[in-house]
């Protein structure tokens, strides 16, 4: 079963606005991205709207300035009604106004449409004097009609008359009415968005985690039935996958486990009934003879030797996974070390008639180990070996120098293992041939334990085998330079 990403988009707005919550993470962002992007726009809107007043309001002002003056220039040379009336013309053809005084403050000229302006407004411009004035006598735009300008008129460094001009702020005004329409829209327009937004987030980010949540609380209850669906490349898809992959791995080593406490009981099982079926025949008296009590005496030892040995491979398995494992490092001869392994299984692989050769290395190579723990996978490897083995094969040890590593090879001509399962001999429990390690006696830990030990000695174990020719096992560790002793855990 796979739980979907995303809704249709058909279905994506109302499931969106059904799923946001004030307190949610789509109500959140979708929030802080209106409030932020209104904000800016704001800012945004206040810079422009000052800019275009500064200069709009200084062009209009300066133009008008300019061409006040340049009346008053050929007015300096010509103050007669001719240059007026051609100045007249001019101006009727703007939508500016001019008015032309003399010296007395009478009209003598002006443009169509000075008629129209209040006569107390324009006696109050007229009064205005020209020496104390500058040259702006109007520029409010927001509560006046008109820019209003003055140039004085001189000759001879007297004043002779004076120009009046008149622009309307209409214009500006309308100019600003449509900037102020065109923020009200902008600012609308990110309303909409910033909703479309989080009814998007909602549908893209928000129901993808629901999604998660609702599989993780099923992870927790133990459910692995379902699966998020991994489509895309965004950080979405990969965290889904990555829940996927965490049920998965959850539900093996949940397999694992299971099987773990399946096999552990079964391999405890097997010698306890073995010693209790034996151990009521001797109680009881039912040994017909002196040979059979031997016989009983002897399978009950061997089950409990059995027993031992499960509990402490099981013992160093724990220790192994929670890195309590003890070893003491010393200066070791890998030669000995094989040595002393071989004075231990030489005789039980005899008894089976399994040849056993041993080649030393050609010099003598040394290793930072623990000697126990070493010897412990060596013992290992020629039990496995020896089970494996028929009568009338061979069991081959050889030592080597190769690069700065020492290498122990373990070669045996037995059943060999399925190159399917090789990878999986490392595993806890792992067997083969389960009947018939079972009957040697492995539980299917020792591998597993080997391969920590040499890995906690900063080596490698690897594995070859043809299926009907045999098997061998290649361990290498790095060699010793300098005498070193330490303990680790």
């Amino acid at each position: 079963m796979v739980i979907k990403l995303l809704k249709p988009y058909g279905e994506l707005g109302i499931y969106a606005m059904k799923t946001i919550k004030l307190n949610g993470i789509a109500f959140k962002l979708g929030a802080f991205l209106i409030v932020f992007v209104m904000v800016l726009i704001f800012c945004i809107e206040i810079i422009l709207y000052s800019l275009f007043i500064r200069f709009y309001t200084d062009d209009v002002i300066d133009e008008q300035i300019m061409r006040s003056d340049s009346y008053a220039s050929v007015l300096n040379d010509h103050f007669n009604e001719s240059t007026i009336g051609h100045i007249i013309r001019i101006e009727n053809a703007t939508d500016n106004m001019l008015i032309i005084l003399d010296k007395t403050k009478k009209i003598i000229g002006q443009t169509q449409g000075i008629d129209k302006l209040n006569v107390d407004d324009l006696k109050d411009v007229l009064s205005h004097d020209t020496k104390s004035h500058g040259p702006v006598l109007a520029s409010d735009w927001k509560n006046e009609s008109y820019f209003i300008t003055q140039a004085p008129v001189t000759s001879g460094g007297n004043i002779i008359g004076q120009i009046i001009m008149f622009s309307p702020t209409k214009p500006i005004q309308t100019a600003v009415q449509t900037l102020r329409t065109t923020f009200v829209g902008v600012t609308i327009i990110i309303i909409l968005l910033g909703i479309f937004t989080t009814l998007f987030v909602t549908g893209k980010i928000v129901h993808p985690l629901l999604n998660m949540i609702r599989l993780t609380n099923r992870i927790s209850e133990g459910k692995h039935d379902i699966k998020l669906d991994t489509q895309g490349s965004d950080e979405i898809a990969q965290l889904a996958s990555s829940i996927n992959r965490m049920s998965t791995n959850i539900q093996f080593f949940k397999q694992q486990r299971n099987q773990f406490l399946a096999d552990i009981s079964h391999e405890l099982r097997t010698p306890i009934t073995y010693m209790k079926g034996y151990s009521e025949i001797l109680l009881n008296g039912l040994a017909q003879s002196e040979q059979e009590q031997q016989q009983y005496l002897k399978i009950l030892f061997n089950q409990s030797v059995h027993l031992q040995r499960l509990v402490q491979d099981l013992f160093d398995l724990a220790s192994l996974e929670q890195k309590s494992f003890s070893l003491t490092f010393n200066r070791l001869s890998l030669d000995k070390i094989i040595l002393n392994a071989l004075n231990l299984m030489e005789i039980p692989i005899k008894q089976n008639e399994v040849i056993l050769t041993y080649t030393p290395s050609a010099v003598p190579l040394f290793v930072n180990g623990d000697e126990r723990r070493l010897q412990q996978v060596i013992i290992n490897l020629l039990e496995n070996a020896k089970s494996y083995t028929a009568p009338g094969g061979t069991i081959s040890i050889l030592v080597y120098k190769e690069n700065e590593s020492g290498y122990i090879k373990v070669n045996d001509s037995g059943v060999g293992i399925p190159q399917e399962e090789i990878p999986l001999i490392w595993e806890r429990l792992y067997r083969v041939d389960k009947s018939r390690s079972r009957a040697s006696g492995g539980a299917g830990l020792g591998l597993a334990i080997c391969k920590e030990i040499i890995e906690l000695h900063q080596g490698h174990i690897e594995v070859e085998s043809i299926l009907g020719v045999g098997t061998t096992f290649q361990i290498s560790l790095p060699l010793l330079i300098k005498e070193t002793t330490q303990n680790v855990k």
